[in-house]
């Protein structure tokens, strides 16, 4: 697992609204980055609800610093939808290995637009120089996401942001 430096860490959760309570925040992971404990410790400080899915480890090895409103639980990306309960997000972050990703990108995101709120952000760090990189703006705009930009922070990850607006695709 990737250690982020924490200031730079603590940059991203910038992402999240600060003016709207009762948040919910989803991350995705593969445990590759410790984003997780970083997003675990706001969203604690802010009182949001937080759900880390993890995608092809074990939960528990994720060691989040849990509170009241954070839960772990597995996920697979071929699942038919990411959400329970009709639970919509007003951030999701991403650090998968661009493998997951590449297999069905355009599927993926769009099951992403589905759980995202109107005005929502998806966050999704890459590692720099996989391949998707290349197409992912282009699949992003495809799935209906729009704002599509591209935070340098990282030495080793690219960081890509996008939005669902009201009134945009699906």
């Amino acid at each position: 697992m990737v250690t982020l430096d924490p200031h730079k860490a603590r940059l991203l959760t910038q992402l999240i609204s600060p003016h709207y309570p009762n948040q919910r925040i989803m991350h995705v992971t593969d445990g590759r980055c410790d984003l997780h404990c970083t997003l675990a410790d706001f969203t604690r400080h802010k009182g949001f609800e937080f759900e880390v899915r993890a995608v092809g480890c074990e939960p528990d090895s994720l060691e989040v610093p849990a509170h009241g409103l954070c839960s772990l639980e597995p996920m697979t990306l071929a699942a038919p939808r990411y959400n329970r309960h009709a639970k919509q997000y007003e951030n999701v972050y991403v650090t998968l290995h661009p493998e997951h990703l590449e297999r069905d990108i355009r599927t993926t995101l769009r099951k992403f637009y589905a759980v995202i709120k109107n005005a929502g952000i998806l966050t999704i760090m890459v590692e720099k120089g996989a391949p998707i990189l290349q197409t992912l703006d282009m699949e992003l705009e495809a799935s209906n996401f729009v704002a599509i930009g591209h935070v340098d922070i990282f030495d080793d990850y690219e960081v890509v942001t996008a939005k669902k607006l009201h009134g945009w695709g699906r």
